[in-house]
């Protein structure tokens, strides 16, 4: 049986560190990264070694760099030569008010977010071109790419809708190649993102929540794995809300 190998960005908390440890237990290879946090992901390499996965990479990811996620595509391509599933999940997320927003924190978020987004996409398709199977790219945007910036910073906000609009273009580029690109948006999660938030900001969301409380991260983790795996080899260019229906269509 052939091990599916997965890259996953921002692995080093949050949903990205459950999606990695449910990628683990399904048996992934996996090549994790992670942007300041190096032991953090060193940490979450140990847990997903001890949950089931066949083998675990950890590299250092500056979405911003191209030539960081040249030398990342490099590394994999090295190691593997083929890629099942990429899960672009790393990502910035400040709460400045957009008055306050400068030229170089909108930079740097849309930068992160979008730019390098379509960046290692576009560098791991031959990677991903390679694999024998079914392929697939997740993309973590989130509910404030649907309806705008609530807490989240407006840049934040203009960076995920832009990554849903970088979905939806992948997606009708591939389908013919048999790569399959999905988005996911959380809503209110659980996480180092949430936890800037406190006394009546944070109880103010909470609020808005009609589930009555934030996520965790593993809600958000089991639909990726689910979107990565081959059950989900009929779905491509959708979006997935997991938000406790903040948002409904």
């Amino acid at each position: 049986m052939t091990v599916r190998r997965a890259l996953l960005t921002g692995a080093s908390s949050g949903i990205g560190t459950a999606a990695a440890l449910e990628l683990a237990r399904e048996g992934y290879a996996l090549w994790i990264t992670y942007a300041g946090r190096e032991s953090e992901a060193a940490r979450v390499a140990e847990e997903c070694r001890a949950a089931g996965a066949a083998e675990v990479h950890v590299s250092r990811l500056d979405l911003r760099d191209p030539a960081s996620v040249s030398a990342l595509v490099d590394e994999v391509t090295a190691a593997w030569g083929a890629l099942h599933v990429l899960v672009n999940n790393g990502g910035v997320c400040p709460y400045t008010p957009f008055d306050d927003i400068d030229i170089d924190e909108w930079d740097l978020v849309l930068e992160t977010n979008a730019r390098g987004t379509f960046l290692l996409t576009r560098a791991a398709l031959p990677l991903l071109r390679a694999a024998d199977g079914d392929r697939s790219v997740v993309n973590i945007s989130s509910i404030a790419g649907q309806v705008g910036a609530l807490q989240t910073g407006m840049h934040y906000a203009a960076s995920k809708g832009a990554l849903l609009a970088i979905t939806r273009s992948f997606a009708r580029h591939l389908a013919t190649e048999g790569i399959r690109v999905n988005a996911v948006t959380p809503g209110p999660v659980a996480s180092a993102i949430t936890d800037q938030l406190q006394g009546a900001g944070r109880e103010k969301l909470e609020s808005s929540i009609p589930l009555g409380a934030f996520g965790q991260p593993a809600d958000v983790a089991w639909i990726i794995a689910s979107l990565a795996s081959e059950r989900a080899r009929f779905i491509t260019g959708a979006t997935y809300d997991v938000n406790g229906g903040v948002r409904i269509d």
